[in-house]
């Protein structure tokens, strides 16, 4: 009985050994596979990535051009801004040049009516 036993454990060894070679095969199969699969993986992204770079490239022209566009526009309003602006401080300065020849004029009428009130009041007095 014991050789029986002997000889089913033999064959139960040569059985789990071709098993485990089996697995070891079946193993290393699927890590091929997995390799190749993570290769079609990369290359679709690297492709992906040509024709993403592409579009981002597209729509990086179209924003620089649609930022040109808004950057001239600003400048425009800035331009009528700033003549606006000289055409206030022009008339402004037309205002002040008014404003001082009349405060020079209202000076001198008060200086005339004050020589007139003293005159005035050296004739009462006498």
């Amino acid at each position: 009985m014991n050789t029986k036993i002997d000889e089913l454990f033999a064959a139960l060894r040569g059985l789990i050994a071709d098993q485990t070679s089996h697995l070891a095969i079946a193993m290393a199969e699927l890590a091929s596979v997995a390799a190749e699969r993570d290769k079609l993986k990369l290359a679709h992204q690297i492709a992906a990535c040509g024709w993403n770079k592409a579009a981002l490239e597209r729509d990086n022209v179209r924003y620089i051009a649609r930022a040109a566009e808004a950057a001239e526009a600003e400048r425009d309003n800035a331009r009528q801004s700033l003549r606006a602006a000289e055409q206030d401080l022009a008339e402004t300065e037309s205002v002040n040049s008014d404003l001082r020849t009349v405060n020079a004029r209202l000076v001198a009428d008060l200086a005339a009516a004050t020589e007139r009130l003293n005159h005035a009041k050296s004739i009462l007095m006498q």
